[in-house]
């Protein structure tokens, strides 16, 4: 059987999920479902929820859900199945899917014994509202909750969030692993670490990016201290993830280069075998601290414990205030970490 230990206030689980869990052993458990609609970045952060669950759960087929608009970078290597759901028409991006649609779309989901929802959104919420399955596991915001899911952990704000999914499995008795571990030493090794540092100027939002001319002072700064290095100024493949007017101050500047978009597994041996990446809170991001690579991350749009492990690889640059850090507030956390761990 499986025995829940948790403090009152901490999570919650309803009689039926204390009575289920008695009857049943993780091995027992056939079918888990995982709900992640989200980009890459957050396929990345629950891959260490994915390696833990199939070990403490070693008899489970595992099914990811996923939004349709957002499956570039999903885990095929840790799941069995995928379930895909339409948060928008297909055929018109400026409608949403029709009710019908989204109760087909949840149906087609096969029986499970467990589903996670570790993205909580109105569409995952309906789609754990469809579900058949015997327990339903999500994150307590709210009372409301509890007429969702059978059972509820907290998500903290101050933990990486990659810890933070764990805390589910942990919920259940899982001895989750630390440091995370994402899995990618054998797809991606880092056989051939090069002296470069790269730059990524774009997010998600607009309202991440920090400015274009502080990144410019910031690697103008950087490209003259570190001379032997290479500078990668790091484009993207959306339209406005070119940073050509970023580029356009060094061309005549031999160590600093552009570099054109590369397919995913390209990009991700290439931040694997580089010493640093620096960027704002962003995907990028997420693909370096997946493959173990040092990052520097700008923050002020957003907390920044949400998103920073701390195991001494990694710093995150921001002010109290949450106001756009000073270059040489990134210079210093740069100096400081390359002297770190590369002196």
């Amino acid at each position: 059987m499986i025995k829940l230990n948790f403090r009152r206030g901490s999570a919650f689980a309803s009689k039926k999920a204390k009575k289920y869990l008695e009857t049943i052993n993780p091995e027992d458990v056939k079918n888990i479902t995982v709900i992640r609609h989200a980009a890459i970045g957050d396929f990345m952060n629950i891959r260490p929820f994915l390696i833990n669950a199939r070990e403490f759960f070693p008899n489970a087929n595992i099914t990811l859900s996923v939004l349709r608009s957002a499956m570039y970078g999903i885990p095929h290597d840790l799941i069995n199945d995928l379930h895909i759901m339409d948060k928008d028409d297909p055929n018109n991006k400026t409608k949403k899917t029709s009710l019908f649609t989204r109760i087909r779309q949840a149906r087609e989901l096969p029986s499970q014994d467990i589903i996670f929802d570790l993205t909580d959104s109105s569409l995952t919420l309906f789609l754990i509202l469809l579900s058949t399955a015997k327990l339903k596991i999500g994150y307590s915001y709210r009372w409301i909750r509890r007429i969702f899911y059978d059972m509820a952990t907290l998500r903290s704000d101050f933990v990486i969030e990659a810890e933070s999914t764990q805390h589910m499995l942990n919920f259940l008795g899982s001895k989750t692993i630390s440091p995370l571990r994402y899995g990618f030493e054998n797809i991606y090794p880092k056989n051939n670490i090069q002296q470069r540092i790269i730059y990524f100027a774009g997010a998600a939002a607009k309202i991440k990016c920090w400015e274009d001319e502080k990144f410019i002072n910031l690697i103008d700064n950087l490209s003259n201290k570190y001379p032997s290095y290479e500078h990668i100024i790091l484009q993207g493949i959306k339209e406005d993830e070119k940073f050509l007017n970023i580029y356009e101050s060094f061309q005549n500047k031999r160590n600093v280069i552009l570099q054109t978009p590369m397919n995913l597994d390209d990009t991700m041996n290439f931040l694997s075998n580089s010493r640093l990446l620096i960027s704002n809170d962003t995907g990028i991001r997420n693909m370096a601290i997946a493959t173990e690579t040092p990052t520097i991350g700008i923050f002020f749009a957003t907390g920044a414990f949400r998103y920073w492990p701390r195991d001494g690889k990694h710093s995150c640059v921001f002010n109290t205030g949450y106001s756009s850090p000073s270059i040489d507030d990134v210079y210093s956390a740069t100096k400081k970490l390359i002297g770190t761990l590369y002196a």
